[in-house]
């Protein structure tokens, strides 16, 4: 079922739209095969996923539950360990909110052929996502260049991991599939990890510092980012606390990865308030309003020096949510809300603003 991408609003919107891929995904199962396909078509529902066989025997895989706020448990690589790898592990902490404050810039590199393959290594800002069903780890998505993901990170396999609110991953092949499917995050190799994309010596990056989540309402909010480039599962979280703020990761769609010589940029949805965590950044259910059911979904770029910022609708659920949400900012061009059910751009064609200068945030209320 392909779901509902920023190309969709942006490009009625935009004169440079910010493109995305749509992609195919199959529910995530308890039991399933270690090695299964994913399948990805096009906008016109065409397969464009290479040839390969399913070889893999079926196997019962139990899901991993934390609590959100529980700190991570950091990991100690195997073998010598230099000062600076064991400082990084050290300052891994926060669970999904992350180690680092705000705009902190990351500060111990990550080293390639040190971490094993089978736990993300969080700290510096990576994060841990251990409550998806069929993945171990902590990743967020393990997928080969053929499309075949796997339960655990193994060699051959590209295994993506989730960075704290407002960051992004950097590790993806500059080479992507000639099917066209997208793959990212760290490469294992003989058990053990290697970045994908060497320009880059940390595993996450901040976006944008001039956007932010802000909650009006008295329940949390679980917004979930699709994992990009990968399987665009939604399970990058972001924990809007009750009465708190959090950061937007708002990508600089001129420099972040492209998709076939298109921009890309950030997708959210967001569940209802109260919704946890765990059991709203999923691939959700027909009907379950969570995950891909969520009843919004939100877009951010940044691109010529300027920000779009977008509420769109999600066609799989039209139910209204329990809180409205608006845009607001310094220096805005638009106005976009969704109150009451109802979009104020184009009727239920959700709506699009662009921030020139200053701030900006997504207001619950």
């Amino acid at each position: 079922m392909k779901y509902l991408t920023l190309l969709t609003i942006l490009s009625t919107a935009l004169a440079t739209p910010l493109q995305h891929q749509h992609h195919q995904h199959a529910r995530e199962n308890i039991k399933r095969a270690i090695v299964t396909k994913v399948i990805y078509v096009d906008s016109n529902g065409n397969q464009i996923q290479g040839s390969a066989t399913e070889t893999a025997s079926p196997t019962t895989v139990q899901a991993i539950s934390a609590p959100e706020t529980s700190a991570a448990n950091p990991v100690v690589p195997s073998g010598s360990t230099t000062e600076s790898v064991a400082s990084a592990v050290a300052s891994a902490a926060g669970g999904i909110l992350g180690d680092l404050s705000n705009f902190a810039n990351p500060n111990q590199k990550f080293e390639d052929g040190v971490y094993d393959c089978d736990q993300v290594p969080t700290g510096q800002g990576v994060v841990a996502v251990d409550w998806i069903s069929g993945l171990t780890g902590g990743w967020t998505t393990i997928m080969n260049e053929n499309g075949d993901t796997s339960s655990t990170c193994q060699d051959g396999y590209y295994c993506s991991y989730a960075c704290q609110a407002g960051m992004s991953k950097t590790q993806w092949p500059s080479e992507q599939p000639a099917s066209g499917i997208s793959v990212g995050g760290l490469y294992c190799k003989n058990g053990k990890l290697f970045r994908s994309n060497t320009d880059n010596d940390y595993l996450c990056q901040w976006g944008a510092n001039n956007v932010n989540f802000v909650s009006e309402i008295s329940k949390d909010v679980a917004i979930c980012r699709t994992d990009y480039p990968g399987s665009e599962n939604m399970n990058i979280p972001t924990l809007l606390e009750a009465g708190n703020t959090a950061p937007v990761s708002v990508v600089d769609s001129d420099t972040y990865f492209t998709w076939r010589g298109g921009k890309t940029s950030t997708q959210y949805y967001v569940n209802n308030a109260g919704v946890s965590i765990e059991d709203g950044c999923i691939w959700g259910t027909e009907g379950s309003g969570v995950g891909n059911w969520a009843p919004v979904v939100l877009g951010a770029g940044t691109t010529g020096g300027k920000t779009y910022l977008s509420l769109i609708p999600n066609p799989n659920n039209k139910e209204q949510p329990n809180y409205n949400i608006k845009i607001v900012g310094d220096d805005v061009n638009g106005n976009c809300k969704y109150e009451n059910g109802q979009y104020n751009g184009a009727g239920s064609d959700g709506c699009t603003v662009t921030v020139n200068s200053g701030n900006a945030k997504f207001v619950f209320y």
